[in-house]
């Protein structure tokens, strides 16, 4: 009586194109904010149907990167909580981070 395991051949493709995708992220270290704050990002878990919607709603003055990065962390952070599903920025941010390399990788 023999055992016969099917799927492997499915599961190996399936492996190196995950570790193939992972090769190809490997050495990206800037991504976009736009890109991991997408549109379904947002939707999903703020307030605002975009990132630009949320900086055009926001208390803040938004016009360049600079201006962004000048906003008093504390004040983001409420902001933030007061508007998604996140208790600051930086948590907005990992999430936003992960759920794009997944998303990248296969899964």
């Amino acid at each position: 009586m023999g055992v016969e395991f099917s799927g492997f051949d499915e599961l190996d493709k399936h492996l190196k194109d995950m570790s193939n995708k992972a090769n190809e992220l490997n050495g990206t270290n800037q991504v976009e904010l736009g890109t991991l704050l997408n549109k379904g990002f947002m939707q999903a878990n703020t307030d605002f149907e975009s990132l630009d919607h949320m900086f055009e709603e926001s208390p803040f003055d938004i016009k360049t990167s600079d201006d962004f990065e000048a906003i008093p962390q504390e004040q983001l952070d409420e902001f933030v909580r007061n508007h998604s599903k996140f208790s600051s920025w930086s948590t907005m941010l990992e999430t936003a981070s992960t759920t794009w390399v997944a998303k990248q990788l296969g899964f």
